[in-house]
C-alpha cells in the first residue's frame, strides 16, 4: 500500500550546502585560508562529515563555481630536498607565454619577438601531472611532487569589521545535538591554537525555534495582553479580566502533565498547543462572566452568589459540549502508528490543557469572580426636601 505523508515535492535540482557552518576571522587572508584548510581537514576526519566547503558567504545551496587547486606534497619535497621556488621555476617552459627574446627589423618597422608554449593551452590535468621536469640533475614528474584537483572556492574576498572572513559550511549526518557538540568542540580547540587576531565562531544556516531563546514565548505575552484589554472593554472593568487570565496557567498545567506522564517530545507542536489554549480556555470564562454581568444589571437586588449560579446554569451546558467536541476533534491526530512530529504533540497538549481547564472553570473562576467584582459607580440617592408654600396675600 502507499502511505501518504505530509511531505512536499520539489523539482529543484540544487544541492544543499549544509546546515552547519564555522566562520573564521583574521587580519591576513593567506594565513586565514591556511587555518580554514586545516579546519577542513580536521572536520573531514569525522565519518559523519564530508564535503566541507570554504566559502565567503553563507548559502543554502552549493555554488557551481569551481577552481583547480595546486597542492604541494611537502613531505616528498622535503625528502628530495626541493622547495617551491625550484618546482615553479621548472614549470616556466610549459606554462610561460609571451616571452620576449628580441626585436626584428621589417618594412613596417621594429617588431618584438615573443615566444609562447604550444602546450600551455592544450594540456589537461592528467597530462600536466605526467609532465617531465628537470630540477638540478634529476628528472621528476609533476604528479610526484604535487596534486591537482578541482574544488569549490570563494568567489570574492570579504572583510567584516576590518577582518577577513571565511566560512566553512558542511552537513553533519546524525543527531542535530551531536553535530552541535562536535562543532563547539572543534571551534574551542582552534580558538585555543590560533594566534592573536584570528578566531572562529560556530553558526547554523537553519535556525530552529529552540535557537531563538525566549523570543517565541514573547508571543504568549502578546496574546495575554490582547486578551486582557479585549475583556476589559467587554466587561468595563480592569479586575474581572484577571479572573479570565488566571484560567490560562491552570490549562498549562495540563500540558506539562501530559508531556511528562506520556514522555512526549516538546517541540513546535507543544508550543502551538500553548498558543491554541490561550484562546480556547478563556471562552468559558467570558461566557459565564458576561452572563453574570448581564443578570446583575437587569436584577440589581439579586445577590452576587445567586446571580453567578443563574449565569452558570445558563452557560455550563454549551461550554461543556464545546470543550468535549474540541477534544474529540483532536483525537484523530493521535490515532495510528505513524505519529506526526507536529500534529501529535499539539493534539496531546491541547487535549490535556482543555481537560485541566475544567478545574479552572468549575473551581477557580467562582472564587476569582468574588475577589474581582466588576466596579460599579455608587448610586447617589436624591433626598426630597419639602418646600413650604410661600405666603400669598389674598387681600
Amino acid at each position: 500500500h502507499i502511505l501518504l505523508e505530509d511531505m512536499g515535492f520539489s523539482n529543484d535540482v540544487r544541492e544543499s550546502a549544509g546546515s552547519f557552518g564555522i566562520t573564521l576571522y583574521g587580519y591576513n587572508y593567506d594565513e586565514l585560508y591556511r587555518w580554514a584548510e586545516a579546519m577542513r581537514d580536521t572536520l573531514t576526519s569525522y565519518r559523519r562529515i564530508r564535503d566541507v566547503l570554504i566559502r565567503s558567504e553563507l548559502s543554502y545551496y552549493r555554488d557551481d563555481y569551481m577552481e583547480f587547486f595546486f597542492g604541494l606534497d611537502k613531505q616528498r619535497m622535503a625528502q628530495e630536498n626541493l622547495n617551491a621556488v625550484q618546482l615553479f621555476g621548472s614549470l616556466h617552459a610549459v606554462f610561460d607565454r609571451d616571452i620576449f627574446i628580441g626585436n626584428v627589423v621589417s618594412e613596417q618597422g621594429n617588431e618584438r619577438i615573443m615566444l609562447s608554449s604550444v602546450e600551455s593551452r592544450a594540456d589537461d590535468v592528467w597530462m600536466l601531472g605526467q609532465t617531465p621536469l628537470i630540477i638540478g640533475d634529476r628528472n621528476y614528474k609533476l604528479g610526484m611532487l604535487a596534486q591537482m584537483d578541482k574544488q569549490q572556492a570563494p568567489q570574492e574576498v570579504v572583510k567584516e569589521n576590518q577582518q577577513y572572513r571565511l566560512i566553512l559550511q558542511y552537513e553533519y549526518v546524525g543527531a542535530h545535538e551531536q553535530g552541535i557538540n562536535v562543532q563547539k568542540r572543534e571551534v574551542d580547540d582552534f580558538n585555543a591554537a590560533m594566534p592573536i587576531g584570528y578566531h572562529a565562531e560556530g553558526r547554523q544556516t537553519y535556525s530552529s525555534w529552540r535557537d531563538q531563546g525566549f523570543k517565541p514565548y514573547l508571543l504568549l505575552g502578546v496574546i495575554i495582553v490582547i486578551i486582557f484589554f479585549t475583556t476589559a472593554i467587554l466587561f468595563n472593568s480592569f479586575k474581572q479580566p484577571l479572573a479570565i487570565l488566571f484560567i490560562i496557567p491552570v490549562s498549562y498545567i495540563g500540558i506539562f502533565l501530559t508531556f511528562y506522564l506520556f514522555q512526549l517530545n516538546f517541540d513546535q507542536g507543544g508550543f502551538a498547543s500553548f498558543v491554541l489554549l490561550c484562546g480556547l480556555t478563556i471562552n468559558a470564562g467570558i461566557y459565564i462572566l458576561n452572563e453574570y454581568n448581564s443578570i446583575r444589571r437587569s436584577r440589581p437586588r439579586l445577590s452576587p452568589l445567586r446571580a453567578y449560579i443563574k449565569a452558570w446554569n445558563a452557560k455550563i451546558v454549551p461550554i461543556f459540549l464545546t470543550t468535549i467536541t474540541t477534544i474529540l476533534g483532536f483525537i484523530p491526530f493521535m490515532v495510528g502508528s505513524q505519529h506526526e512530529a507536529f500534529w501529535f504533540p499539539m493534539a496531546a497538549g491541547t487535549i490535556g490543557g482543555l481537560t485541566m481547564s475544567f478545574v479552572g472553570v468549575f473551581i477557580l473562576l467562582p472564587m476569582l469572580t468574588r475577589m474581582f467584582p466588576r466596579q460599579r459607580k455608587p448610586r447617589v440617592r436624591r433626598k426630597r426636601v419639602a418646600v413650604a408654600p410661600a405666603n400669598v396675600d389674598t387681600e
